[in-house]
């Protein structure tokens, strides 16, 4: 009876810490409203998760992960290891605690942290970090080791690849996509528009500007368009593509999704596609798929592509090369390191991209990925809105741009994707509309 009433005194204690201590990080930090949103933005949410659910332990691990890279480590090192009393299970739990304890220049605990994680699963990005480790100590049989194991279970995991390269080892294994055709699938049209605006210039081909920008104002009539914005019924959705009269073999969309993932919505969106039997693309940010690897890792077991949206959002053709391909390379050892599949997908925020752009990522064997309907989700959230403008621009096997860190689109999804359905259309990932380019 006495153990008992210890350790729920124990447990207490460590809720009351960490609720305490989100509550001095949040009067510690603004959250500025820009998006796409910066992790930070989602903290306030993440703590009234653990409020209402202290054995949330998905929440308990993005909020370590936005205490670490605030440098509150010691905050950070206690949440995990509260994680891990409540869920031993949770692999991303013994990688972040790890790395952290690492950090700290507790190696030793790091290293038996890492081998207790491996008890639980056999993670290639254990194995990676534990040969860095060995590595470091001068253990370079034993760091070889790790790094092999690390590549038998993610061929394609480069940081692997590069230092067993460093220790005169040249794996068989590993996938080297040194000359691989690429492709550039989608380009900016203007969005469609509703109401009382003035139109959008329509760019050169292969032309793309930051944010489109409005022409300057007329007085002529001719600029504006007024209409009256009317929603969309289900039958006229399905009339709309039957007008398209496209082949049979041209039936397909491609459905993507930028700037998440977001605690809520993605998993909203993942239901809808399960349940409609579709399947999509999510071009996610780095610093927000590191916050929630548990969403990563769902979005590809359940057959969707993860793309690559850089670290940060950053503009790819107003950066240097270099700032770019270490972006672009650090999201993609995230994705892989998470979801074991190589990653070879990248939208270019904003759909800002040059000749430039285009060399850099071919260079690497990356597909550019634009898009073909604005769904413009960010600007009006009205779900009808976005419906029309997505069916109004819709065209056979064309790309539609949506963000799932915005309302509207999941609320809409359902409609459009019935909708083609019904006409006999398939919802198709990015890869496989690669495959059915090459095809044709």
């Amino acid at each position: 009876m006495k153990d008992k009433m210890k350790k729920n005194l124990i447990f207490l204690f460590l809720i009351a810490f960490i609720l305490n201590s989100l509550v001095s990080y949040a009067a510690r930090n603004s959250f500025d409203q820009h998006t796409p949103p910066d992790v930070k933005k989602d903290f306030e949410l993440l703590r009234d998760r653990v409020k209402r659910n202290p054995r949330d332990v998905a929440a308990i691990n993005s909020l370590g992960i936005i205490y670490a890279n605030a440098g509150q480590l010691d905050d950070a090192i206690k949440l995990w290891q509260y994680g891990l009393g409540i869920r031993p299970d949770y692999i991303h739990l013994y990688n972040n605690l790890g790395s952290a304890l690492k950090q700290k220049g507790r190696r030793e605990e790091a290293k038996m942290i890492f081998k207790a994680g491996l008890m639980h699963e056999r993670s290639h990005l254990i194995y990676y970090n534990l040969g860095t480790l060995e590595k470091e100590d001068k253990e370079l049989a034993k760091a070889a080791e790790h790094f092999k194991n690390c590549l038998e279970l993610c061929p394609d995991f480069q940081p692997a690849i590069q230092q067993l390269e460093q220790l005169g080892y040249f794996p068989k294994m590993a996938a080297r996509n040194t000359h691989i055709p690429t492709m550039t699938l989608g380009s900016y049209k203007p969005p469609v528009e509703i109401g009382n605006i003035e139109l959008t210039p329509i760019y050169p081909s292969g032309i793309q500007q930051e944010e489109p920008s409005k022409p300057k104002s007329s007085s002529k009539k001719a600029n504006t368009i007024v209409k009256q914005f009317k929603p969309l019924t289900f039958d006229e959705c399905c009339k709309i593509i039957r007008s398209l009269d496209s082949p049979a073999h041209k039936k397909y969309i491609a459905l993507t999704f930028d700037d998440g993932p977001h605690h809520t919505l993605t998993p909203e969106i993942l239901t809808i596609l399960r349940n409609e039997g579709a399947k999509g693309t999510f071009f996610v940010v780095g610093n927000r798929a590191e916050t929630y690897p548990d969403l990563v890792s769902q979005i590809s077991a359940e057959g969707h592509d993860v793309g690559n949206h850089t670290w940060n959002h950053i503009s790819l053709s107003k950066n240097t090369t270099e700032v770019g391909l270490k972006s672009l390379q650090k999201t993609n050892d995230l994705i892989t390191g998470i979801t074991g599949k190589r990653c070879n997908l990248v939208r270019p925020p904003y759909g800002a991209t040059s000749a430039r752009v285009r060399a850099m990522l071919q260079e690497n064997g990356w597909h550019q990925i634009l898009w073909d309907s604005d769904s413009r989700d960010w600007q009006n959230k009205n779900p009808d809105v976005i419906l029309y403008r997505v069916m109004k621009s819709l065209e056979p096997g064309g790309i539609v741009l949506f963000h799932d860190i915005h309302p509207g689109a999941a609320k809409m999804l359902p409609t459009l994707i019935r909708a083609l359905k019904s006409e006999g259309y398939k919802c198709v990932t990015i890869s496989e509309l690669i495959a059915l380019k090459h095809a044709s």
